[in-house]
């Protein structure tokens, strides 16, 4: 099934997809990682009605996970995890 995210979720999403960064032991380079951030940014404007399925959802959950805090976000990769950890479940269910 799909649905556009909440407001509130999309603002939550985007404001950690903006205190990321593509850490070092990522695969891939910091260019591209910043290309698909800036994609999943503007997928998450409300002005947009983007639409997310589970399968865009796990996709999104995935980008997250393999991303890490940046210097400036004042978190360590714990907190980061953490914070991950804790938006999982109410991505996945905002679209069941």
């Amino acid at each position: 099934m799909a649905t556009t995210l909440s407001e509130q979720l999309a603002a939550r999403l985007r404001a950690v997809l903006r205190s990321a960064d593509h850490p070092t032991t990522a695969s891939g380079t910091a260019v591209a990682w910043r290309v698909q951030r800036d994609r999943w940014v503007d997928a998450l404007d409300p002005r947009g009605a983007d639409v997310f399925d589970e399968d865009r959802v796990r996709e999104l959950i995935d980008f997250l996970a393999e991303s890490g805090p940046s210097s400036s976000s004042r978190r360590t990769p714990v907190e980061w995890t953490r914070l991950i950890d804790e938006l999982t479940p109410e991505l996945l269910f905002s679209v069941r």
